[in-house]
């Protein structure tokens, strides 16, 4: 096991653990119930961990986050089958579950 990503905000770990669970990767979190540790370890010590079951896939899957980073710029897009309006971040559609396009 190895771990590919660490960060405070429980919704951007959960993104990040869909999206690699879609492309076949088998990850895990640890450190979701430390928040209630808070004030007795480091706030850091306390970040959700983002745990690929198996080291060998750490190379690839590395690169899809670096991907994901660069298109941290990307904009909001709409919907092709409900119109509605989605974070760059989303890959489907919050509403109906559509393939951003």
């Amino acid at each position: 096991m190895k771990m590919i990503y660490t960060h405070e905000n429980r919704l951007i770990v959960s993104n990040i653990k869909n999206i690699l669970q879609r492309r076949g990767f088998e990850v895990f979190v640890k450190n979701e119930h430390a928040v209630s540790m808070i004030g007795e370890v480091s706030a850091f010590d306390s970040w959700l961990e983002l745990w690929l079951v198996d080291e060998d896939d750490f190379a690839l899957a590395s690169r899809i986050l670096q991907n994901l980073e660069l298109d941290s710029k990307a904009e909001d897009w709409h919907c092709s089958q409900c119109a509605e309006e989605n974070a760059a971040s989303f890959e489907l559609c919050w509403n109906c579950g559509t393939e951003a396009g």
